[in-house]
């Protein structure tokens, strides 16, 4: 059982988005020993968890028998889906309904204090590609719970390819010495040894000769090397990629397509503000938006 993640919860409806994370999500629990939490939100009006627009109105609503109805197709559905996977069979898995006194109109807030009222939680999201423009003015339920959760959030998109993969061939795991990226390690060293995965940690700097620290190691061999302690034991084995880039995110990105055996990222996220992030970028959402594979963000 992995010493940070107990429970792995992952929003279900109808959509392809949610699909393809409820198939990850099961992977997940099955490799870390945890439960699978589906959950379902009464939202606004019947919509794609996967990206909820924040000005729904309430004349729009359906009654709520009606959406529990729907809360029933949906879990349905997914276990449907879930029996179909060759690893789920001994999966303990539970449904919640997530509601307020009514309807909730931001269902990332209700996800979010859902997931802090339970220890070592591992959300799961699925999410559409968006482009810069739609996804900040839009939103997106995905993106909004990146930035509020205080635990681990994986996040994958449909065509990510995960509904023909049901394994995880190698995580890889951006690096750059920082207490985010030193958690994210932890995290990628219990699921290397839940599923016997190996791990290529991938530092990336500008290209050129870098000068030595004082200790006379490079910056990489000394963040390669505290990474390997936060690590821990990784049986199938860990290497070391130096890539050299000026952009690092777009890199990593084209790193992860090179990858032919299934791999997952795991990175750390940054400590910037909702609305820095949203205005600046940062390397870790776009990773998130534009990688080929499931991407995992640790607070």
């Amino acid at each position: 059982m992995s010493e940070r993640v107990s429970i792995v919860m992952v929003p279900v409806d109808s959509s392809e988005e949610a699909t393809a994370a409820t198939h990850h999500a099961a992977l997940l629990a099955s490799l870390l020993d945890a439960t699978l939490q589906l959950v379902h939100v009464l939202p606004l009006k019947p919509a794609e968890l996967s990206d909820v627009p924040s000005n729904r109105n309430i004349s729009d609503d359906h009654d709520r028998a009606q959406q529990d109805a729907k809360a029933s197709d949906a879990f349905q559905a997914a276990r449907h889906q879930l029996a179909a996977l060759p690893f789920t069979q001994a999966l303990t898995v539970e449904e919640t309904r997530l509601h307020d006194d009514g309807f909730v109109s931001h269902p990332e807030r209700v996800i979010v204090e859902h997931a802090r009222q339970h220890q070592k939680t591992l959300l799961v999201m699925g999410a559409r590609h968006l482009s810069e423009v739609g996804k900040w003015l839009k939103g997106s339920v995905s993106n909004a719970v990146v930035h509020r959760a205080r635990g681990p959030v994986t996040v994958i998109h449909a065509d990510a390819g995960i509904l023909e993969s049901a394994r995880i061939g190698r995580i890889l795991l951006p690096v750059d010495g920082s207490s985010h990226s030193d958690v994210a390690a932890q995290l990628a060293g219990d699921l290397a040894r839940s599923g016997h995965i190996s791990v290529e940690m991938l530092f990336c700097q500008p290209p050129g000769s870098q000068p030595l620290l004082d200790s006379g190691e490079s910056e990489e061999q000394r963040i390669f090397r505290s990474t390997r302690e936060a690590l821990g034991e990784v049986p199938a084995g860990v290497t070391e990629q130096l890539i050299q880039a000026e952009h690092c995110a777009e890199a990593i990105i084209q790193h992860a397509k090179q990858c032919p055996d299934s791999p997952v990222i795991i990175m750390g996220r940054r400590g910037l503000g909702y609305l820095q992030e949203s205005l600046l970028g940062s390397v870790s959402q776009k990773v998130i938006e534009l990688a080929p594979c499931p991407v995992t963000v640790v607070a």
